[in-house]
């Protein structure tokens, strides 16, 4: 297995998807309201991403097969970047609702805070964070 090269530039450009791997979180499903992080020393979350899986789904909820995913007729998952600015006060810096069976979103900024995610009601999600290792 080949390497990518790590230098300090690369710690914060976004890497090529096919470069990527997951690391799963643990304590599935995750239903509710949630937050997560990945924290090092000396930074927030050091993933360049989150992933998402619909894993549980109550009746009700209409499902279309798609190409890639499957497409469900309400958003099932929100999921907001939360960073710390200099001076302590936190902000959201990236937000998006999903109405798909699987996807996920790549850090628009480097080293997040945490990760807060909202399920719909009824809906459980298996998580991995995209990382380059």
């Amino acid at each position: 297995m080949s390497t990518s090269p790590t230098g300090i530039i690369n710690l914060f450009l976004h890497p090529p998807l096919g470069t990527m791997s997951l690391e799963l979180l643990p304590s599935e499903p995750y239903t509710g309201l949630v937050s997560v992080d990945r924290p090092r020393p000396g930074v927030g979350t050091d993933a360049f991403g989150i992933r998402y899986l619909v894993t549980e789904i109550p009746d009700g909820y209409g499902v279309t097969p798609g190409p890639g995913t499957n497409v469900i007729d309400r958003s099932v998952v929100a999921i907001s970047v939360i960073h710390r600015l200099f001076d302590g006060q936190l902000i959201e810096s990236q937000g998006q609702s999903f109405r798909t069976s699987s996807g996920q979103l790549l850090f628009q900024e480097s080293f997040p805070l945490r990760v807060v995610l909202e399920m719909a009601p009824g809906i459980g999600v298996r998580l991995w964070w995209l990382l380059v290792l």
